[in-house]
């Protein structure tokens, strides 16, 4: 599973802005540092070098190597889904048979058929521009773990799906390949 980046918020204790942002990361329960820039110089140094301008411009939230200057919320929510898929929930759309996570407004998928109480994986797909991302990898075993919890048995027929599934033996159980 690709590694959580890490997440800083450089800011000051007694900013109200700093405090707002520490309230919106931990809603999302991701692990993160706070680097009070006011009380410790190295904070203020490593922030200054964020920018050209040499500025200590807080708040700024940085996810890996993604600089936030005074973010709203829609942008970092935006960014920690695009840097952090994980956190994303998978979709069943039973009505459309694909599973799907929905990563700002673009579609990851994985498509199936239904035959013989079992499910038929047959398409995987991922759009162009988040691809090499491990995006997915996290889709399918959550299609996986969904699949587990839904009680279906399935059959890796798209070759992207049959590596994911021998890649772990967690899956032998739900996944058969098909041949």
């Amino acid at each position: 599973m690709k590694v959580i980046p890490s997440i800083k918020l450089y800011g000051a204790e007694g900013c109200h802005k700093t405090k707002y942002y520490q309230l919106l990361l931990n809603e999302t329960k991701l692990p993160y540092q706070f680097l009070d820039v006011e009380s410790n110089e190295a904070y203020a140094k490593e922030l200054r070098g964020l920018y050209k301008n040499g500025k200590l411009n807080f708040p700024t939230i940085t996810i890996g190597s993604k600089k936030l200057r005074n973010p709203n919320k829609e942008e970092v929510n935006k960014w920690l889904n695009k840097l952090i898929p994980s956190r994303i929930p998978l979709i069943h759309e039973k009505n459309k048979r694909h599973f799907i996570l929905d990563i700002n407004g673009e579609l990851a998928r994985v498509t199936y058929q239904l035959r013989d109480d079992k499910m038929y994986l047959v398409h995987s797909e991922v759009p162009l521009n988040l691809r090499g991302q491990g995006l997915g990898k996290v889709l399918v075993e959550k299609t996986f773990e969904r699949l587990t919890s839904e009680k279906f048995k399935a059959v890796a027929v798209c070759s992207y799906i049959k590596v994911i599934a021998k890649r772990s033996k967690k899956w032998n159980s739900i996944i058969e390949q098909a041949n």
